[in-house]
Formats: C-alpha cells, structure tokens, sequence
C-alpha cells in the first residue's frame, strides 16, 4: 500500500510539474552524429579548462547548420562517461517544439532531472509542489526559478548544458521570465558550483549580454577550419557506402571528385 501511495504521489508530482524530455532531442542528435565528430573540441584545451575550473562557463557559438546540436549531444555523452559522480543537467530549445521554447519550460525540465537524479535536493520542490496544494495549482515563475537555484545549492557539483538558446523564445525580460536574463543572475548568484555551456548561433542580443560578464576564452566560436575533419569524414562515408552513390564504387577517381566538390561548396555547414 505504501509503494502505491509513493507512485500514485509521484505521478500526480509528474502531471504537476509537466518537464518537457530532453532525451528525445539527445538520442535524435546521437543518431546522427558521424562516429569521431566533435573530437576537435573535446580534446581542445577550452574544454579542458571548463571541466576543471569551477564555476566555469562556455558558449560555442557558430552558424546554422554548422553541427551545433550534435557537438552539443556529444558533449552531453562526454561528460555523462567523464563526470559519473555529479549531476548532469541538459536542454535543447527548439523551433519544431512548442513545449521546448521557454525559460519556464527549460527550468521545469532541469528541476525534474536534478529531483530523479539526486534525492537530496528534493527539499525545495517538495516544498514548493505542497504551496501549490499538492499539485492543484501551478506555481509562478519566479518560485519555480528560485526552487530550482536551492536545489543546485545543495549539491558540490553540477553541470548544465543548453543547446540553441536561439530558439527560446523568452531570450528577454527578468531572471524569471527571460533566459540571457536567468543565466545572468545564476553567473551572478555566487553559485560556485555550476559548470554551464551553451550553444546558439552568433545573434547580437545574446552576444551583448554573455559579453558583459564573460571573458574572450569563455567564447568560441564554431569556425569552419575547427569542423573541416568532421565534414571531410560524413562526406566520405556518405560517397563511399551511401547506396544511392552505390554506381560510383568502382570510380575512386569520381567519388574523389565528388568529395572534393562537396568540401569546396560545404561552406562550414
């Protein structure tokens, strides 16, 4: 009886809390990620300085179609192998997901996944999903913001990726309404313990803003020299095992032809 009373709790906690899954958007990437692309900025030492400094900061900025979202899952899959002990927090804004678009919906989903991860940050939202009458109503914005900073408080570590700020659609406003806002205050809050990279294209609100606090090396941008080894290795499978090139097998001389064309015109994307 105490089981389905703890189930029937949590499906009610779940229904209340609504977090969109960013693991839908991180298998999708993962599925199409060319095996050995990102190891550029894996092994870089902008990388290596973010996983070891604390309270570090990252954004990698770059064009459309320049591989953000795959290098960003790569990255998400690196540090879940690398960093086991302390929890990994990750979310993707996204234009074809209405549910993925807001700073609210982004902080719902970092909540619910630091609340399953590690049972002893619970404290604040438990507290939080009983002011709200045990889930008969929804709590404000800045409630639900300021939950979730106490519950990072509770933990030595905690890594934080965000993918295509961009695409969120609150960019503006206060801490708890808007995004550059929140990433502000949390760089500000004199929380020591966050490791946070995020990645959008170079748009000039975002770039305003994560320049006010961060330093040059906390920028790097997503040059098309850094990805040329990753679209040199998609290109060449593709030519070579792709079936609708199948006819092109016994011409190396047209796949070369092909792959160079193909490098030639790529343009970073």
């Amino acid at each position: 009886m105490e089981e389905l009373g703890i189930e029937y709790r949590d499906d009610k906690f779940e229904r209340w809390l609504s977090p969109p899954d960013p693991s839908i958007n991180l298998n999708k990437a993962m599925q199409q990620r060319h095996r050995g692309s990102g190891l550029w900025f894996l092994q870089s030492e902008a990388f290596a300085n973010w996983k070891t400094r604390r309270n570090s900061f990252l954004w990698l900025s770059g064009i459309p179609g320049c591989g953000k979202t795959i290098l960003s899952s790569t990255i998400i899959k690196d540090l879940a192998d690398s960093q086991p002990a302390d929890p990994l927090l990750y979310f993707y804004f996204n234009f074809n997901d209405t549910s993925k678009q807001t700073l609210e919906s982004m902080v719902r989903s970092l909540a619910s996944q630091l609340y399953y991860k590690r049972k002893d940050t619970r404290p604040p939202l438990d507290s939080l999903f009983s002011s709200c009458g045990d889930g008969r109503q929804q709590p404000d914005g800045e409630l639900l913001c300021q939950s979730l900073l106490d519950m990072i408080r509770l933990v030595d570590e905690v890594w934080i990726v965000l993918d295509a700020l961009d695409e969120c659609c609150t960019r503006r406003g206060t801490p708890t309404e808007g995004l550059l806002s929140w990433i502000t205050d949390l760089r500000n809050s004199g929380q020591r313990n966050v490791h946070l990279l995020v990645t959008s294209r170079p748009e000039q609100d975002i770039e305003a803003e994560v320049r006010k606090w961060a330093r040059d090396e906390d920028i790097t941008p997503i040059q098309s020299s850094l990805i040329t080894d990753d679209i040199r290795g998609y290109v060449r499978t593709r030519v070579r095992d792709d079936k609708a090139l199948e006819r092109w097998r016994s011409r190396p001389d047209v796949q070369d032809e092909i792959e160079t064309r193909l490098m030639e015109k790529a343009g970073g994307m």
